[in-house]
């Protein structure tokens, strides 16, 4: 897989644009299961998380990647809890680059949601 797939993470405070791996890496890393969502308002995009991160109450609660997961398509949930990772794939579910209006789409969600 290439590096230069490029993804965005959201924790709490921030959205940053990352190689699709280290998206794997931070948002799942040693623990796991991953597991993706399909954001059905923006084809091909898809939400990735951690599964035991979300049914940990030690983990912070991620209520700004909640609310642009929710943005996006993710039916609503009460909390979503650690790291998100957001990646664009094909139609096989294999990650692709995401192209700049939806980065910048995510973005500006986040900025707006973070001023409310």
């Amino acid at each position: 897989m290439s590096e230069t797939i490029m993804g965005v993470t959201i924790s709490p405070w921030t959205v940053r644009y990352v190689p699709y791996q280290a998206i794997v890496d931070r948002v799942v890393g040693d623990a796991g299961p991953m597991a993706t969502r399909a954001l059905p308002r923006v084809p091909g995009l898809r939400l990735l998380f951690d599964e035991s991160d979300a049914k940990n109450p030690i983990q912070e609660v991620n209520d700004l990647g909640r609310r642009v997961a929710e943005h996006f398509g993710l039916p609503y949930s009460a909390e979503v809890r650690g790291l998100l990772g957001f990646y664009m794939a094909d139609a096989e579910g294999a990650p692709v680059g995401m192209p700049q209006p939806v980065r910048d789409r995510i973005q500006e969600t986040a900025d707006r949601l973070r001023g409310m």
